[in-house]
């Protein structure tokens, strides 16, 4: 992605501070600081994912600290906390978070438009609750989730925090109604040939693997 591309992103919505989901910011900003000084861009989160990376990647050691780069006025990287429950508006888009079931505190997101068509990304998650509850009201046209692990799996899925095809069926019977699509992230590559076996075996929906170039219009 070149820097005319990077600087179209304004706000990055964080599940929750585990690497694999916070390691492109850092870049990110790194790259913009030297290159676009108007540029700016806000993280969004609940308190305890802003405190993991105040205190573990921007913290002056790991990396620097980009809210005071490169001033305090005008820092390239701002933080927004969000609670659950509380909506953010960005670009005529409604962000809802809510917390899910992972083993640090994470956050899933309902993104709905003024006629209230919406889809739902559930970030890392065991079996959850709320987030399910949150699509009452919405057409939830589509839901991205995460199955990382399969059915064999399920002890080392519930310990941390993930799901298998067979917990991901549960998680559906959960919904109101069921979205037309659902892409299935998150799946250890090791496992993925017998992940996606037992998901396409699954009888009460089907689901699409999310790849790496696919991009989603919604």
């Amino acid at each position: 992605m070149d820097a005319h591309a990077q600087a179209a992103i304004t706000h990055v919505f964080l599940t929750h501070a585990h690497l694999d989901h916070i390691k492109a910011i850092p870049f990110l900003v790194d790259n913009m600081v030297s290159t676009r000084p108007e540029y700016q861009l806000t993280v969004v989160s609940g308190i305890e994912v802003l405190h993991d990376l105040r205190c573990n990647i921007f913290n002056d050691r790991i990396w620097p600290d980009f809210t005071l780069l490169p001033n305090s006025d005008t820092p390239v990287l701002r933080y927004q906390e969000i609670k659950d429950g509380e909506t953010v508006q960005v670009r005529g888009y409604s962000i809802t978070a809510t917390p899910v079931h992972h083993a640090v505190p994470a956050y899933g997101y309902l993104v709905s438009n003024a006629t209230q068509d919406a889809f739902i990304y559930t970030g890392d998650t065991g079996p959850t609750d709320s987030i399910w509850k949150r699509t009452e009201g919405h057409r939830v046209r589509l839901l991205i989730v995460e199955v990382s692990f399969p059915n064999e799996l399920e002890h080392l899925a519930l310990a941390s925090g993930h799901l298998t095809p067979t917990l991901l069926a549960g998680e559906m019977a959960k919904m109101p109604v069921i979205p037309e699509k659902i892409y299935i992230t998150h799946l250890k590559p090791v496992h993925r040939d017998a992940i996606a076996s037992q998901l396409q075996a699954l009888k009460a929906f089907s689901v699409t693997i999310l790849e790496d170039e696919n991009e989603l219009i919604i």
